[in-house]
């Protein structure tokens, strides 16, 4: 059973990588270390709270940049931004790297697949909503290109740091959340060659665009289900995306092969309940990659800003509790919880549990990871979060994160470990 935890760029460069390193490996226990080698844009931590033991920032606010000294400006019409540090030729992962390998820890590079802040042509290569603006930062995985950028970042990486195994995140299409929650982005891609490639199976690419525009139109409204015909072209859809990002992963499944036999490929997955809708075929993607981190973090509703859309999406609230409610049952949610709970609250534990059962199921033989939660969370549910896990056949812990946990979460990661490992024996 594997322990792992992820980490930030400012965790080390405020900290110190040999600081950070001895707090994980005596106080949690944890000998599997995950660093960010490209950021997203957000709030640390979200999305309230302080860094309790960061001795520089007390709250820090990251752009999707790439953070290490990695220039692949030269390969392809667009390439990721790099931060002002990783420009300056810091690189952070090298010096975690050396600190992990004298405490006996093992880094796991963490890669942001189809999403950074790029620069050059990349509003060309990027998913486009029904109207056909870009959604920028975030590539489409129909284009050849975006292939090529991913493999080539994926390989770049490994060979830097010598490393066996990465986490392969952002391999979806985006949600609604990013610098500001706006539903549009979910429904892409309407590129020409998503269009073109659409037709090509049969899908009526119109009738398709105009039944998500109607069904958006109407989100806050009573006839808010689609209807039947409606309903048929948007499963089309959702299959053909989730096609792409199938055939984009087997791609870099191949090119990781190349590099060594032993290479390992994890991938950071959505909860099964959500993945789907996102473009994550959890069977297919379980048959593909040695391993994934999925994130059933309970109280703040498996990852899923859904409060914030709906929101959105419904002014009163009145009408924010009836699709909450909707949004529930298309998940398949058995959770008989209203919208303010949720805000307060999240989701019951069971959550862990029930998710990481779906995700063994579809994964077989495959590993599954449960992502726990360890910020905004009271410290003593996060035991019971891991006995969930378990209980739902986790073959180990991903525990997010460093850098937003209180010290005292960290002190009760510790013990749950020794526990584990006392059992095991």
């Amino acid at each position: 059973m594997i322990a792992a935890i992820q980490v930030h760029p400012h965790d080390i460069r405020d900290e110190g990588a040999e600081r950070v390193v001895e707090i994980i490996r005596e106080k949690a226990g944890i000998t599997i270390i995950s660093p960010e080698v490209s950021a997203l844009e957000e709030r640390h931590p979200y999305p309230r709270g302080e860094l309790t033991h960061n001795p520089v920032h007390r709250t820090f606010v990251s752009a999707a940049t790439i953070e290490i000294p990695l220039d692949l400006s030269h390969a392809l019409p667009f390439y990721p931004r790099l931060s002002g540090p990783a420009s300056r030729g810091e690189d952070y992962v090298a010096d975690l790297a050396r600190a992990a390998s004298r405490s006996g820890c093992k880094v796991v590079p963490w890669l942001k697949a189809l999403n950074a802040a790029f620069e050059g042509d990349a509003v060309n290569y990027c998913v486009r909503t029904l109207e056909g603006k870009p959604v920028p930062a975030w590539l489409c995985p129909s284009k050849p290109e975006t292939l090529s950028y991913v493999v080539l970042l994926v390989k770049s990486v490994m060979e830097r740091y010598e490393a066996d195994t990465v986490l392969l995140d952002r391999v979806r299409y985006p949600d609604w959340s990013g610098a500001e929650v706006l539903p549009q982005r979910m429904l892409t891609c309407f590129c020409s060659e998503c269009r073109r490639l659409m037709s090509g199976e049969g899908i009526d690419v119109d009738a398709l665009a105009a039944a998500l525009g109607r069904l958006l139109a109407r989100s806050g409204e009573r006839e808010f289900s689609p209807e039947p015909d409606e309903l048929r072209l948007i499963a089309a859809w959702l299959s053909f995306r989730r096609k792409k990002i199938t055939s984009l992963t087997a791609a870099v499944r191949g090119e990781i092969s190349s590099l060594a036999q032993s290479a390992k490929l994890w991938l950071n997955l959505w909860p099964p309940s959500f993945a789907p809708f996102l473009g994550q075929d959890y069977p297919a993607l379980g048959r593909l990659c040695d391993g994934a981190k999925h994130f059933p973090y309970h109280r703040l509703g498996g990852g899923a800003d859904l409060k914030g859309l709906v929101d959105v999406m419904v002014p009163d609230e009145r009408g924010q509790e009836s699709i909450f409610s909707r949004m529930l049952q298309l998940l398949g949610l058995p959770y008989d919880i209203g919208l303010r709970e949720f805000a307060s609250d999240g989701f019951p534990v069971d959550f862990v549990r029930t998710e990481t059962a779906k995700g063994k199921e579809a994964f077989g033989k495959t590993p599954v990871f449960s992502g726990i939660q360890i910020w905004d969370i009271p410290e003593e549910e996060i035991e019971p979060a891991c006995k969930a896990a378990l209980a739902g056949g986790a073959d180990g812990f991903f525990f997010y994160c460093y850098g937003w946990a209180t010290p005292g979460a960290l002190s009760e990661v510790g013990p749950i470990m020794a526990n584990l490992s006392h059992g095991a024996h």
